[in-house]
């Protein structure tokens, strides 16, 4: 059958059927390739940002404000710590006397029954704390542990109350002979200016020690009867990383209260500070620290006239690991597991200084990696923070050689590293083998890797022996930030530094986990409660920069100290209740 032929009009219909078609087939194709884009661009995990939500409190709740009942007695004795001028100078004193006791320790120091010479000097500091402190010698059960470790304990009326333990060190790091000139006054001078007071240990940390002294007199002349018991635990080689006072300590602890037996432990650590990214004063007390490791790496090659050189000396072969671990940092990781997540997240849902983008994104970051990883960079970006999110490690001895024209022998070199949250002392001793095996591979070296062959070749031209420096640390255990006790402190916090501190502040003062980079007599205490907070409750608006620990001018603003104080007389009064507990 012939098809008969069609009109113009019917033409024109036609044609337009197959435009519009040909219009929607191709808007279909822009659509899927559109729809491509965003799901395998950088789109699709933004537009997933822009719906998070940003208030759910219940990551991070602000307490309400605890205090004592005696505060709503008669609040003239914490008022009195704070804005009493002669209760201020006779601080100052009682501080200043303390920084002029020398308690300088050393690495390595032998124990006290090897060597008790080396230890004289915490005699001297004891006799001083007797002096200052009759009431509390006279009042509390003193024990002295291993000689030198200080124990107090004020006994507290309800045995089913687990006691709170408060603790500091009496020893100080060494003031370098040749750095003497620069200190602007003597470092064990205790000099007050009428601001600040200067000299080793004014803020690491007999400030601590003296402000829980000056609390425990305090409350009582009072006359406080606690029902929960109190004890106050002072170790004296802190920072020759308290194997000695410590350590001896922990057992002591234990064996006289048994294990978890305490409600919280206080030690040195962070307190309050004014946080860059929303210009708000944050609490920040660490419930971490990162784990601790010294390598030392042996390398031991044939001696022999310079004048008949090999081409690498152990000198230049140790030179050339050095460059080998400095180009391969460790790389940064943000999990849950890490407390600066929670600072971070607490800081989200409780702050509108911070742009609404950056709250959604930080709260994303625990389970969405792009989110994650623009954090990551953030953190990575600033000397301050990007060591709370990897192993940091820090080449910091090397020694070899003994003569100009002599081959050297032997070279040794000690490598710190400061173990990430999230990772093992054993992932990091694996890591470091795999550096050194280049190098031996490269030069023919035999490498003994803590105790264990693990590389050798004939003929070999000298050997590499991998091991602990002196000893090696886990990251301690993460203290709850979410439980009772936490809300206690945090309570206490905004009590203190709210309603007597910073009485204009328009927001509460959040208290946020944090992350101890470094490593306190905490390491020892990890069996007494799961409760531990490095924390001293002060405002500084940079620490490590104001009060320049371990630095030539170490000092502290006064005003902090007495913040130290008001805080622990309230916080001791405040936990003294079975609503306390968890």
């Amino acid at each position: 059958m012939i098809g008969l032929p069609l009109d113009d009009a019917s033409r024109t219909n036609l044609k337009s059927q197959f435009a519009k078609r040909r219009v929607s087939i191709l808007s279909l194709i822009i659509f899927f390739f559109l729809l491509i884009i965003f799901f395998t661009s950088d789109a699709f995990p933004l537009f997933k940002i822009f719906l998070q939500p940003i208030d759910d409190n219940s990551l991070c709740p602000v307490h309400d404000k605890i205090v004592p009942k005696s505060f709503v007695e008669d609040n003239s004795t914490v008022i009195g710590i704070l804005k009493d001028e002669s209760f201020r100078l006779n601080s100052v004193e009682k501080l200043s006397g303390a920084i002029q006791v020398d308690t300088q320790i050393f690495d390595k120091p032998p124990d006290v029954p090897d060597a008790p010479e080396v230890w004289k000097k915490f005699k001297k500091f004891h006799k001083y704390l007797e002096k200052t402190f009759p009431v509390v010698f006279e009042n509390t059960q003193v024990d002295y542990v291993n000689t030198y470790g200080l124990v107090f304990y004020l006994k507290g009326s309800n045995p089913d109350l687990k006691p709170v333990l408060l603790t500091a060190h009496q020893d100080v790091v060494p003031v370098q002979q040749s750095t003497l000139k620069d200190w602007t006054h003597p470092p064990f001078s205790g000099f007050y200016d009428g601001e600040k007071i200067y000299g080793r240990g004014a803020s690491d940390c007999k400030n601590v020690l003296i402000a829980i002294m000056e609390s425990l007199e305090l409350l009582i002349k009072n006359d406080y009867k606690p029902a929960r018991g109190v004890v106050a635990a002072f170790g004296f080689d802190e920072e020759a990383s308290g194997f000695i006072g410590a350590k001896n300590i922990a057992k002591f602890l234990q064996e006289k209260f048994g294990k978890f037996s305490f409600h919280s432990l206080l030690d040195e650590g962070y307190g309050l500070t004014l946080d860059a990214s929303t210009n708000q004063v944050v609490a920040a007390p660490a419930v971490g620290e990162k784990g601790y490791l010294d390598i030392v790496v042996d390398l031991t090659t044939p001696g022999g006239h310079s004048s008949i050189s090999p081409d690498h000396t152990s000198i230049g072969m140790m030179g050339e690991l050095a460059y080998i671990i400095e180009q391969d940092p460790y790389q940064p990781l943000l999990t849950n597991e890490n407390p600066i997540l929670h600072y971070l997240q607490c800081l989200a849902v409780n702050s509108e200084e911070l742009p609404k983008l950056t709250r959604k994104t930080i709260l994303r970051a625990g389970f969405d990696k792009f989110a994650n990883a623009k954090i990551v960079k953030v953190l990575s970006d600033n000397i301050l923070t990007k060591f709370l999110i990897r192993t940091s490690q820090a080449i910091d001895i090397i020694s070899g050689g003994e003569k100009a024209n002599a081959l050297p022998e032997n070279v040794k070199m000690v490598i710190n590293h400061r173990v990430a949250i999230d990772s093992k002392v054993s992932d990091i001793q694996a890591h470091f083998t795999d550096r050194v095996l280049i190098l031996a591979k490269k030069h023919d070296l035999q490498v003994i890797s803590f105790g264990k062959e693990v590389f050798n070749v004939e003929n070999k031209k000298g050997t590499i022996d991998i091991d602990f420096n002196s000893h090696s640390l886990e990251a301690a255990p993460i203290s709850p930030s979410n439980d009772t006790v936490w809300k206690y402190v945090a309570a206490t916090t905004r009590h203190i530094f709210e309603d007597l501190v910073f009485t204009n502040l328009t927001y509460p003062i959040i208290t946020a986990p944090s992350l101890m980079p470094a490593n306190t007599d905490t390491r020892y205490y990890w069996d007494l409660t799961k409760n531990i907070y490095r924390y001293s409750p002060f405002f500084a608006a940079d620490m490590l920069k104001e009060n320049k620990i371990h630095s030539v001018d170490e000092q502290l603003r006064f005003d902090s100290h007495l913040q130290l104080i008001a805080f622990f007389y309230e916080y001791v009064q405040n936990v003294d209740t079975p609503d306390a507990d968890n």
